[in-house]
């Protein structure tokens, strides 16, 4: 019953041409709602933000969402996501350890810089201050503060409804995030999704030099209720060369997102796969 609302909900909201994704978007939304994913780049069709949100708040208001969400601009881009568990994951991050930032500028990847990672904290920093001051919400005091230090979050916080009061009458609106004109966006982007890993590149290279190099592909499925499907939650790459040091990290963001998982209402039996690749053309 409930992805039929949602099938009646898109159609209305953004026509029918988007109407043929609802499947592949509720079950992500979903794991949005429910804190799995920080956010969710829209990226299947072509939607106006009028008919985005009235989409998400008619699904608030038939209690298919129940999180604070916020629809996120970022340059030409729109992210669904979850206030709570992107300061969750930002504020994770920025106290990491410098090792999630990888820099491909040249033809041998290599960990970031501090000061690359210093330059990423402050940005993070800035968009958790614009969402908390749009949406009048201290969430960073309620929970986030306990994110791990190691590594992108932590377990003990992993339901937005467990650092805060439910908010039934909240009204999902849209916040466009100001940052520097020449900032790379592609680094930001895996930061909104959430990659224990995120790729950052400087100068003109485009991150050209994953192009032909043999990367290891880390994937995160599990079972959703809503529609009894398989839904590929995450998909990210490190280089090949890279996986050794970086993957100690990568199996304590796996375990963590799996605890989360086990937590959700809507999603069970969490399955993380790690393949080689070598892809001829890579685009971020």
């Amino acid at each position: 019953m409930a992805l039929e609302n949602w099938r009646s909900m898109f159609r209305e909201c953004l026509g029918g041409r988007c109407g043929q994704y609802c499947e592949e978007v509720v079950p992500l939304l979903a794991a949005v709602d429910q804190g799995i994913k920080p956010s969710l780049l829209w990226d299947v069709c072509t939607a106006d933000t009028s008919g985005l949100l009235a989409l998400l708040n008619q699904a608030r208001s038939k209690g298919l969402l129940m999180s604070k969400l916020v629809l996120v601009e970022l340059g030409l881009d729109v992210f669904i996501a979850n206030v709570a568990a992107v300061t969750r994951t930002l504020v994770g991050i920025s106290t990491a350890a410098p090792t999630w930032l990888i820099d491909i500028s040249g033809s041998v990847p290599k960990l970031a810089s501090s000061e690359n990672h210093q330059e990423f904290r402050t940005h993070l920093a800035s968009i958790v201050a614009q969402l908390n001051a749009a949406t009048d919400d201290n969430v960073t005091g309620s929970g986030v503060a306990s994110t791990s230090p190691a590594q992108n979050g932590d377990a003990d916080d992993s339901n937005s409804s467990s650092s805060q009061a439910p908010e039934s009458s909240w009204e999902i609106k849209a916040l466009e995030i100001k940052l520097p004109e020449d900032l790379n966006l592609s680094t930001i982007f895996g930061c909104m999704l959430g990659y224990p890993n995120i790729y950052w590149w400087q100068g003109e290279s485009g991150g050209n030099s994953l192009s032909g190099m043999p990367l290891k592909v880390f994937k995160l499925t599990a079972d959703c209720s809503v529609d009894g499907s398989s839904v590929e939650l995450f998909s990210f790459s490190v280089p090949e060369a890279l996986e050794g040091e970086l993957r100690p990290g990568i199996e304590h963001w796996g375990n963590v997102t799996n605890v989360r998982i086990e937590q959700a209402a809507s999603f069970s039996n969490a399955r993380f796969r790690c393949d080689s690749v070598l892809c001829l053309s890579v685009a971020l």
